[in-house]
């Protein structure tokens, strides 16, 4: 999902700056064959459209934040989607990955505001409300 205004597309994370490719695609609900889609739809507009992402991260090679890039630049240089990379490899590049990352750190907190639309949880009796996170305690007794 994208919003267009003039000759600017804000995709939020799908697509991310060209030496990140795009987002995971692992995560409750998602699909690498319906991220490449919506990402090569979003590739499809012209040349000189800008697509601003939802946020960036800097590299050893690059130390400024990039807003945003052309749809040309992806298609030349979207380590994930530029130009003559097929859906097979795309899926099979984004599931190898994947596999090999960790859940981010606040992942289940998120989720949690995510499903409640951005609303906090209902209070308790005290008044207090509370997000649950789990704990991996690796086979340690409590």
């Amino acid at each position: 999902m994208g919003y267009m205004i003039g000759d600017n597309v804000f995709c939020g994370d799908s697509i991310l700056n060209t030496d990140f490719g795009t987002a995971r695609a692992d995560f409750p609900g998602g699909s690498a064959s319906d991220l490449f889609s919506s990402g090569r739809k979003l590739l499809s507009l012209p040349d000189h459209v800008k697509i601003w992402t939802g946020h960036d991260y800097l590299t050893e090679e690059r130390d400024e934040a990039v807003p945003f890039m052309s749809v040309r630049d992806h298609k030349e240089k979207n380590k994930h989607l530029r130009d003559g990379l097929t859906e097979e490899e795309f899926v099979a590049l984004r599931t190898h990955r994947d596999a090999t990352l960790a859940a981010p750190k606040l992942l289940h907190p998120s989720l949690q505001m995510n499903i409640r639309a951005g609303r906090l949880p209902k209070a308790t009796a005290s008044g207090e409300r509370f997000l649950h996170l789990p704990l991996k305690l690796g086979g340690i007794e409590w």
